[in-house]
C-alpha cells in the first residue's frame, strides 16, 4: 500500500520546503514516546476508495515553534488558534501528498485538532497502517495513518 520510507520522504520535503527545519525520522523498531504535559493531536480524515486518517502530534512547545516559523511571528504574538491552525494544514499537506499514493480516489475531510494534556485520540473503526515519530527541534514528532477497518 503505502510504505515507510515514502512518508518520511513526504515529511522531510514539506518540514524543508515550508519550515526550511531539518527533521529526521527516528527508526521503526524505535520505542513509542508519548508526548507529555500539553500537547496537540490534528487529524485529517480520508474518503472515498481509501478510507482512514491522517494524525500529527507533538508537544505544545513544538507546536508553538513550528507555528512560530510557518506564520514568522514571534511566540508570544500567536493565539491558541494560530497554532491548531498551523498544525491543520501541516497534517493537511501531509496527508495530501499520501492521498496519491493510495488506491482509487479520496477526498479529505479538514483539520481537526485537539490539544491538551492526558487525552487519547481514536478513529473508531480503524487500525493503524503506519506509526513513525521524527525529531525536530529536540523534540518527538509523531504520524499515524490508519485504514479502516473491513468488515
Amino acid at each position: 500500500m503505502i510504505h515507510h520510507d515514502e512518508i518520511i520522504q513526504i515529511v522531510r520535503t514539506i518540514w524543508t520546503s515550508i519550515l526550511n527545519l531539518p527533521i529526521e525520522a527516528l527508526p521503526e523498531d524505535s520505542p513509542f514516546e508519548a508526548v507529555s504535559g500539553r500537547s496537540f493531536t490534528a487529524c485529517v480524515q480520508m474518503t472515498g476508495d481509501f478510507e482512514g486518517a491522517t494524525l500529527l502530534y507533538c508537544s505544545s512547545r513544538l507546536a508553538l515553534q513550528l507555528t512560530s516559523i510557518m506564520f514568522q511571528e514571534e511566540p508570544e504574538d500567536l493565539s491558541i488558534e494560530d497554532l491548531q491552525d498551523a498544525l491543520g494544514e501541516l497534517t493537511n499537506m501531509i496527508a495530501g501528498n499520501i492521498k496519491p499514493l493510495l488506491p482509487g480516489q479520496s477526498r479529505l475531510s479538514l483539520p481537526s485538532v485537539v490539544d491538551g494534556s492526558q487525552y487519547q485520540i481514536n478513529v473508531p473503526g480503524s487500525r493503524q497502517l503506519q506509526r513513525l515519530q521524527f525529531s525536530c527541534l529536540g523534540e518527538i514528532l509523531g504520524i499515524t495513518l490508519q485504514i479502516r477497518l473491513t468488515s
